[in-house]
């Protein structure tokens, strides 16, 4: 499917080269650093814009989430509609009168039954340090099945990784949920750039200037939308919607502790990457407990191996996870993150050349 859209994406990327015409500004450099002249506009916290709806997934949703604790305590969300769930965003915009802007959609964590609380944080801290830039960041809402093993918060998906056992029915059921749940979020995120690219010019931004973002269970989303964009799904999600696989295609994606994996074999690398993908910057510790470090690994050299440019900075004596990751290295992975966006945005010429994936031993 990917192979029979590829003169439409190969056309779009042409059209994103074709405006590359400024050199490398270096690191203090208009989408390389952060400007003094620029002040986020961000979503006020209580305020998530709904932007579409897809059918509910959650069976607890609008009931109790934790062994009795009401959702409303843990990650509110707004009320089913016909069946459906309302997605909203959280916004920071550069506000600084320019159009054609490269955007960038940021996914949180919270291993697929969490996290929705944590969106604004994510809005306004690396969002609106991106936002300084000059991208236009969007923090967006997927759907999860907030399912746990109670009285234990062990998420669905955090249970069915670290218990793997096939013989079990138990767990082959749960590991179907927990696949499904991160399907929803894929395909939910893949929506989302198919609003953006519609709504371009409401938003100032270029479309064919998208990124994907994110850490932990975002990350695994961004890796996703990169290298599965033609699994858009049936739903439409908004007035519109055309349920576009060239339209779903991100142009990159970055992440912090993030793959794209295979429940059924740790050992295998994901089969659904091939060359029409886009090209990706993540990075990931050895000993991450959360998410595998062998599946980043896996991911990052078959995407090289595809003939993508697949960047993976491994930290081999650490095991912090995701956010924590970055922030212990914020400075070397915002080099790495903002180099690669200018280069395969095509926003600057004259950057430095891709890196192969760093794979530890």
């Amino acid at each position: 499917m990917k192979r029979a859209m590829s003169l439409l994406v190969g056309a779009a990327m042409v059209l994103v080269m074709a405006t590359a015409c400024q050199p490398d500004p270096g690191p203090t450099g208009l989408y390389r650093g952060i400007q003094p002249d620029i002040t986020p506009v961000v979503t006020p916290k209580g305020s998530g814009i709904e932007w579409g709806a897809a059918p509910v997934i959650d069976p607890n949703y609008g009931g109790v989430l934790y062994a009795g604790t009401p959702i409303a305590m843990n990650d509110p969300r707004p009320p089913a509609v016909n069946g459906n769930q309302p997605l909203r965003y959280w916004k920071a915009d550069p506000n600084n009168g320019l159009t054609d802007r490269p955007a960038i959609i940021w996914l949180h964590g919270g291993g697929f039954a969490k996290g929705v609380g944590s969106m604004y944080g994510l809005a306004a801290g690396t969002g609106a340090e991106y936002a300084k830039r000059g991208y236009v960041s969007f923090s967006v809402e997927y759907r999860m099945d907030t399912t746990v093993m109670a009285p234990s918060t062990t998420s669905l998906c955090q249970w069915v990784q670290d218990n793997v056992d096939p013989s079990n029915p138990v767990w082959v059921t749960r590991k179907d949920t927990c696949a499904a749940n991160i399907t929803a979020a894929q395909r939910d995120a893949l929506a989302f750039v198919r609003y953006l690219r519609a709504n371009a010019a409401t938003f100032g931004i270029d479309a064919n200037r998208i990124a994907v973002a994110g850490f932990s269970a975002g990350a695994v989303t961004a890796s996703n939308a990169a290298f599965q964009w033609d699994d858009v799904g049936a739903v439409n999600y908004f007035t519109g919607d055309d349920l576009s696989a060239a339209s779903s295609r991100p142009n990159a994606a970055i992440g912090a502790s993030g793959c794209t994996f295979d429940f059924d074999s740790t050992d295998t690398a994901p089969d659904t990457i091939d060359a029409w993908d886009p090209p990706t910057s993540f990075i990931a510790s050895r000993y991450d407990q959360a998410v595998n470090y062998q599946c980043s690994a896996l991911t990052a050299q078959a995407a090289h191996d595809a003939g993508l440019v697949a960047e993976l900075t491994s930290y081999c004596n650490e095991g912090t996870h995701a956010d924590a990751l970055y922030n212990a290295y914020k400075t070397a992975t915002d080099e790495q993150w903002t180099t690669f966006l200018v280069r395969h945005l095509g926003i600057y010429t004259e950057t430095r050349e891709p890196t192969a994936p760093v794979i530890c031993a």
